[in-house]
């Protein structure tokens, strides 16, 4: 680029954009409205395929229009096209969705007076914050600490000198391109100021959870690449918080299932970690209130924010890192579509994805958990060791004297009921299964032997009441005991009743009713049952 042509124009003004609409025109009014002396500017904008009218509408508001024609559009891509067709010896970059304040480029060119600074920026702020509690939140957000800085943002003043001398902006990057230039703009000796200075208006046009998560999303993928980048080139822009942010991604997004687990196996746990986190909280809230003074509601809702942000954060830096081993490209996160998706990927698929290593968590960690307290709650309910290779899927209901004896590796689901009255006993073999709803009620003897398999909702009763004309309840009990051999099959709501003993190796067809002693080996279905066949499987005959 020769002097003559740069020497036309002092300040390009790059504006970049992506189907904004009425905030676009919004923008290049404001480009027309501000406070340029005597300094002399052009205004380029840089159209990233949009389909409604902003091309037509930058023409008409005297902006030369250039459209990136490219498969993949980005920001980086965006502002190297406009960049590169300026003549400025300063390029200002504005997004489609802000205002420019009239006096932000006359403080920010006297800030440039320092040679040794490639770039000022000022203070962002959202137009409209009240027009939902997210963007209120993210307001805030744009709030930084003024003077010397690591990198700036989307909207800054830029020597073009210094972009040529670092060949501009990563086309690769798909968020997170501003600090990477930043790091390139450092290492080449380069400084950067955040001055106290009004600089533009923003309308984030976040009005929606599924915009506040994929808006957190994609700043993952930008924490992750970026921050990867610096790890190689020894910079420390975004290493810390890189990592913080991950670690704090996958503790938050446990937190659920951790405090149901301490719920449920010691509420004073629980009630001690709500209480640690509502500290944490508060903790988070003072140290932001420098950004909303006197504001204490807005700094403690922020605090939460600010934490919950991390997890859909955490998800995009997974998605990076799974992008990055598979070495394939992640298309651009646009949150503010009507119709989103996320290289092909639809919202709910994004929230299952999100949501699996939860669920993961809650069913491995919560289960396992879960086994362990039944197994300790049936131990102390019958007041005797329990082998621990028994494996209890959920609660067992115990009434009366609890007189029960269990072998090892039986396998017994949520909703068992075991009762023993008087001098009754149960007995479970070894490898017993009692499935889900089993009933077994003793006054005598109820003996399931070894490797027996009860199917769900069935009732094994070795007592009748006895009949009395006045009151049948206050009769008492007549019982015969119950031996179930080694190895029988009991189908699924059948009702085995006093002294209906059954032979080693036989099976009892769903629903049956046995009122009787069946043999070993027989295969019984019906009310009453009666025997069906003998178990071919024993005799070495066709089934």
């Amino acid at each position: 680029m020769n002097s003559t042509k740069l020497s036309s124009v002092d300040v390009s003004v790059v504006v970049i954009g992506r189907n904004e609409g009425q905030r676009l025109e919004r923008c290049l009014r404001s480009v027309g409205l501000a406070n340029w002396g005597s300094s002399r500017h052009e205004l380029i904008y840089v159209d990233s395929r949009s389909t409604d009218s902003s091309v037509a509408l930058a023409r008409a508001s005297g902006a030369t229009a250039l459209v990136l024609d490219d498969a993949s559009p980005c920001a980086s891509k965006a502002r190297n096209l406009g960049w590169k067709a300026a003549r400025g010896q300063y390029v200002l970059f504005l997004d489609g969705d802000t205002e420019l304040h009239p006096d932000f480029v006359q403080r920010a060119l006297v800030t440039l007076s320092e040679p040794q600074l490639c770039a000022a920026w000022g203070h962002r702020r959202e137009s409209r914050p009240q027009q939902s509690l997210y963007t209120k939140l993210l307001d805030l957000d744009w709030i930084y600490p003024t003077g010397r800085t690591l990198y700036f943002g989307g909207d800054v003043l830029v020597r073009r000198a210094a972009l040529e001398q670092v060949d501009g902006f990563d086309p690769t990057l798909k968020a997170g391109e501003e600090p990477e230039l930043c790091a390139r703009l450092r290492a080449a000796g380069w400084e950067i100021e955040h001055i106290d200075a009004p600089m533009t208006q923003h309308d984030l046009a976040v009005n929606s959870f599924r915009a506040y998560w994929l808006r957190a999303y994609r700043s993952g993928i930008a924490y992750a690449e970026v921050a990867q980048r610096m790890r190689l080139r020894g910079d420390v822009l975004w290493q810390h918080e890189s990592r913080r942010d991950f670690h704090h991604g996958l503790l938050f997004a446990a937190s659920p299932v951790l405090l149901l687990a301490a719920a449920w196996l010691e509420p004073a746990v629980a009630m001690t970690l709500v209480a640690l986190a509502l500290l944490y909280l508060l903790r988070t809230a003072l140290r932001c209130a420098w950004k909303a003074p006197g504001q204490r509601v807005l700094c403690a809702q922020y605090a939460v924010h600010a934490h919950f942000q991390k997890i859909p954060a955490l998800f995009g830096q997974i998605k990076w890192r799974q992008a990055a081993r598979q070495h394939s490209e992640i298309a651009l996160v646009d949150y503010k579509q009507d119709t989103i998706r996320t290289g092909g990927i639809s919202i709910k698929a994004l929230l299952v994805r999100a949501l699996s290593p939860l669920a993961w968590c809650q069913r491995v960690v919560g289960q396992r958990l879960r086994r362990v307290w039944s197994l300790a709650r049936l131990q102390e309910g019958i007041g005797r060791r329990v082998d621990p290779s028994n494996v209890i899927m959920g609660s067992i209901e115990l009434h009366g004297t609890r007189n029960i004896h269990l072998g090892g590796g039986a396998l017994i689901y949520p909703g068992v009921y075991l009762e023993t009255q008087g001098a009754g006993s149960i007995t479970l073999g070894d490898g017993v299964v009692l499935s889900r709803g089993v009933h077994i009620v003793a006054f005598e003897r109820v003996v399931l032997g070894q490797g027996c398999m009860v199917g769900e909702y069935t009732s094994i009763r070795d007592a009748n009441h006895k009949l009395d004309a006045t009151s049948t309840r206050s009769s008492g009990h007549i019982s015969a005991p119950i031996d179930i051999g080694a190895n029988v099959w009991i189908g699924r709501g059948s009702s085995v009743l006093m002294g209906a003993c059954i032979g080693a190796n036989s099976v009892v067809a769903a629903n049956a009713v046995l009122t009787k002693p069946i043999g070993a080996q027989q295969i019984v279905g019906g009310v009453p049952a009666k025997a069906l066949r003998q178990n071919a499987l024993f005799y070495n005959l066709a089934v």
